[in-house]
This record gives structure tokens, C-alpha cells and sequence, in this order.
């Protein structure tokens, strides 16, 4: 089935999203900061060989409006609008990242229209002081050098070896420059915002599917599995070759670690 691509309008905020698959079960993937749904095309072509893969364009990257004076609760809502539009009454949530604290986000709302959650290289914590000091820094530094310089500086970061994923990280720099510097600077806010979600994770009793990359320095093996022995139900993709993008450093396993878990709580 080919894919379906399209907008959904949010009041006034038109969302893109990516459809591929034609399953009754639906699997939603949520990308990170600096990234839009084009992150999950590797997994995303192996997942729809069995399930229905939503791939959506949060506000202000890839092909998404941007949302001024946005909150995660704006994010949370806009997926909610979707959802209903596609009509998707429950499905499987995982998000990279940034993109992970949307689904801890969403989840904690509308845990009804959720069969199971994952946070891929991604966690529940909120920011702690060092990390808005740092958050901070990087608005400054938008604001004064512009997006280009500072996405040349972040994006190869994500990857344990620049080099040998040059053409994935290649394509996140191209990616990463189509979405709008206010976007950018408006999703750092929210991310120092948001709510933490570690006692929700402890309680909730739907399925959480952790990736953890051996080598990632953002959101560290030890923190990820820490949170994961604190769930009522978890399930880990280790992904030892991988940093911060196991969907593109390790994609083969990544998806074949989803597909097993999905058939778990879907079937």
C-alpha cells in the first residue's frame, strides 16, 4: 500500500503527517527535537509490513506550522486532533527523544487511546538545573548565530560514529534545516517546561518499550534502565552500536525489537 501523506488543521496550525501500513492496529512514532517523521523511514518501511505506521510533523519541524508560545499540553493536544481526524481510537506510542516526553505527555492525559507506550532514547525525567542552564544557552545561541550553525553543531552529536552513518546523518542536518528557527527555539521552551513524569511511569499500567543506546550521552544506559526497572511492565531494545538514533544507527534491530513487542500487546 503506498503511503498517505497529508495535513490536519489544529485551530490554526496545519500538521503534517506520513501513513504507510494498512493494519487495524496503528502504531504512532513521535520524532525528537531538530527532527521531522523522515527520522523513522528505516523502521518506518518494516513496521507497516504489519501494522499501520503514523508518522506526524510536531509544530515547527518538517512541514508543520510553527505554534507560538507552545506548551507541551499544545503538542499533547495536536497528536489528540490527529488521531480523531484519522480516526485512531487507541494505539501504540513511541517517541525518540524529545518526541518521547510528547508520548509520557500524552499518555499521562490520554491513557485511554493507548495500548502501550516507548520511549526511544528518551526518558521521564524532567530538566534538572545544569540541563536549563543549557537550554537556555542553546536559545542564545540560536538567537545570535542563526539555526544552520547551531543544527551543523548538534545533529553529528547524536551518532557514535559520524562517519560510518554519514548519509543518515547527512540527511538529519538537510532535514533539520527545513524547520523554522522560531520552531526550534519554541520546542526548547517547551522541553524546559514540561512536567516530570517519573512517578506516572512508575504507575501507569500500560506496556513501556525502552531503546537504549550503549554510547548515548544525552539520555544515558544507566538513567533508561534505572527507569525501566521502576515500570509495571517493560521491555528493552539495548542497542549496542547505537548513541542517541538507534532508528538510524540500528534499525534492523530497533524494528525487529518493536514488531516483537507490538505483537505482544496487540495480539
Amino acid at each position: 500500500m503506498p503511503p498517505n501523506i497529508g495535513w490536519h488543521f489544529y485551530f490554526c496550525v496545519m500538521l503534517y503527517h506520513h501513513i504507510s501500513g494498512s493494519s487495524m492496529h496503528s502504531i504512532v512514532l513521535i520524532h525528537g527535537f531538530c527532527e521531522n517523521h523522515t527520522c523513522f523511514n528505516s523502521i518506518g518501511s518494516s513496521l507497516s509490513k504489519q501494522y499501520k505506521v503514523i508518522c506526524p510533523d510536531l509544530p515547527g519541524f518538517g512541514a508543520s506550522e510553527c505554534i507560538e508560545n507552545s506548551s507541551m499540553e499544545m503538542f499533547v493536544d495536536c497528536l489528540k486532533e490527529l488521531l480523531d481526524h484519522l480516526n485512531i481510537n487507541n494505539c501504540v506510542m513511541l517517541g525518540h527523544s524529545m518526541g518521547g516526553y510528547v508520548t509520557l505527555a500524552f499518555a499521562n492525559k490520554y491513557p485511554q487511546h493507548l495500548y502501550a507506550i516507548g520511549l526511544l532514547h528518551s526518558t521521564a525525567l524532567a530538566d534538572n538545573m545544569e540541563r536549563l542552564e543549557k537550554r537556555k544557552q542553546v536559545i542564545k545561541f540560536i538567537e545570535q548565530n542563526g539555526k544552520e550553525v547551531y543544527i551543523d553543531n548538534f545533529i553529528p552529536t547524536l551518532f557514535m560514529d559520524r562517519d560510518y552513518h554519514k548519509e543518515a546523518c547527512d540527511m538529519l542536518l538537510e532535514e533539520a534545516k527545513n524547520g523554522s528557527q522560531i520552531g526550534i527555539i519554541e520546542a526548547v521552551k517547551v522541553m524546559m517546561l514540561r512536567k516530570n513524569q517519573e512517578a506516572y511511569l512508575m504507575k501507569t499500567d500500560l506496556p513501556v518499550f525502552f531503546a537504549v543506546g550503549k554510547y548515548d550521552t544525552l539520555i544515558t544506559e544507566t538513567d533508561m534502565l534505572k527507569q525501566a526497572s521502576s515500570c509495571k511492565q517493560s521491555e528493552i531494545c539495548y542497542l549496542e552500536q547505537s548513541s542517541h538514533c538507534g532508528m538510524l544507527e540500528e534499525p534492523i534491530k530497533l524494528s525487529n525489537a518493536i514488531i516483537k513487542f507490538c505483537d505482544r500487546v496487540l495480539k
